[in-house]
């Protein structure tokens, strides 16, 4: 991008920080050369997360002393590129309020590692498109091509001309909230880039594609294949709800596949109303979702917690056994209200009684009596179905599904303070969390996302605050 130009993402705090970072043992940590003065001089750099920490040293001529001190560096959506110096060889060049800091040495794995935090530039140089996928009103989403080794990955392109300053905030948020994410059932970002007219989002291809089109080709799931992928949504969300978020739009819609018929590999995508749980619950509107498969709490305008999600999940599962939502409707306005009361019907069913208390234990109107996660978990239904010392095969599809157990395991990356965080969280997850941003996203459509096409969706639900 042209530096006269301002930064789409230059709205963060300054590149230096004057306040303390906790270190962790086990973060990127390696000596490079820092130009200062037409020299260089070897630093250790500290890289955790989304903060770059430069160690200093200095020696008292009193006391002959040495003491360490640090400098400390936001790198959140600074401009980032590679640079090379004819004597020091590759470094990389970090911009952010207009100031700049580069550092020398072996650095394309940390390159690599804050592509994620950054912004680059020149998207045509790194990737080829190869065929557009989808359309919505504020984006198209592009199958492309790395150049550099012919990966195929997935990317959403903003036209910025377009987005209104509402957008904008509502685009921001949701990238804060996908940069946290870490885990083999959810979505996450890969890097971002930025022109004067474009915004890239570079995503992992997933080609299985929505699990509402699975239902609609098998109709119904049994038990077990309904307990396969109900088991990875409620870990993706013991994951989600870890680092302080709500997602509150869960539905078949927001469930993908990674690979066609692979009903063991399902991402929780679209976190376009997710946002930091919050006790006060004063989030810029507090009634989102899609209607059918909200919380009753919600709804109903009061304080609402994590066990919103719970619902929610419970009406997936739900519509995984019976091959729709419990308060499918064609007038919108008996849906919501079927929706608000929260009551659901289990009596016409002969599902076996594990199933049954789970759903009752899942979709319990009152949030104090409704399941949590742990307790989702700890269900005898869940019990039923895993077997510790026979896992599933890694691609069961859905005509070849045997009675095998589901692997719980995931791919978080805990520091020592986040692994005491995390056990704190099983006993309690309500904690208050706090955000630079709180603006979940409403756009001028009334349709579910930035890419979905507005021209197939239904005037009064999906993606806008629900009016009743």
């Amino acid at each position: 991008m042209s530096q006269d130009k301002k930064f789409y993402f230059d709205f963060t705090s300054p590149f230096e920080m004057e306040r303390q970072i906790e270190i962790f043992p086990k973060s990127l940590k390696e000596q490079f050369f820092i130009p200062k003065n037409d020299k260089f001089k070897m630093k250790i750099i500290v890289l955790q997360r989304n903060y770059l920490i430069i160690q200093n040293e200095k020696v008292s001529y009193k006391t002959n002393i040495q003491h360490t001190f640090q400098k400390y560096f936001n790198i959140t959506n600074a401009f980032l590129e590679i640079v090379s110096h004819p004597k020091m060889g590759l470094g990389v060049s970090l911009t952010k309020n207009g100031v700049n800091f580069r550092f020398y040495g072996l650095v394309q794995q940390w390159f690599v590692y804050m592509k994620k935090w950054c912004i680059q530039s020149y998207f045509s140089n790194e990737y080829s498109i190869i065929s557009l996928i989808g359309k919505g009103a504020f984006a198209k989403v592009f199958k492309i091509q790395r150049i550099s080794d012919r990966k195929e990955l997935a990317v959403k392109v903003f036209d910025k001309t377009i987005l209104q300053c509402k957008d904008k905030l509502a685009l921001l948020k949701e990238i804060e909230l996908l940069r946290l994410m870490n885990h083999k059932n959810v979505v996450s970002i890969q890097e971002i880039y930025e022109n004067d007219y474009y915004i890239y989002l570079v995503q992992e291809l997933y080609q299985g594609g929505e699990l509402h089109m699975e239902v609609m080709k098998n109709k119904t799931f049994t038990e077990r294949k309904a307990f396969i992928i109900i088991s990875q949504v409620v870990e993706a969300l013991h994951y989600v709800h870890f680092h302080g978020i709500l997602h509150r739009d869960i539905k078949p819609e927001n469930i993908i596949l990674r690979e066609e018929g692979i009903i063991d590999q399902v991402i929780l995508a679209d976190f376009g109303l997710a946002d930091y749980y919050r006790k006060d619950c004063k989030y810029m509107f507090t009634r989102c979702g899609t209607p059918g498969y909200v919380a009753p709490e919600l709804l109903q305008d009061k304080i609402y917690d994590h066990k919103v999600d719970v619902y929610s999940c419970g009406i997936l599962f739900y519509y995984l056994l019976v091959g729709k939502g419990p308060f499918d409707s064609n007038n919108y306005d008996t849906t919501v209200k079927a929706n608000q009361n929260g009551h659901v019907d289990l009596t016409q069913f002969s599902f076996t009684n594990e199933c049954l208390d789970l759903l009752r234990g899942m979709l319990d109107p009152n949030p104090q009596n409704r399941f949590t996660l742990d307790q989702v978990n700890l269900s005898p239904f869940f019990k039923k179905h895993t077997f510790a010392n026979n896992p599933i095969n890694h691609s069961i599809s859905l005509e070849s599904l045997k009675n095998k157990s589901h692997s719980q395991t995931h791919s978080l990356q805990l520091s020592p303070y986040q692994e005491q965080r995390y056990k704190q969280e099983l006993n309690s997850r309500f904690a208050q969390y706090a955000s630079p941003l709180q603006s979940p996203l409403r756009l001028k459509s009334p349709n579910s996302s930035p890419l979905t096409d507005s021209q197939h969706q239904s005037p009064n639900l999906q993606r806008v605050p629900i009016q009743i």
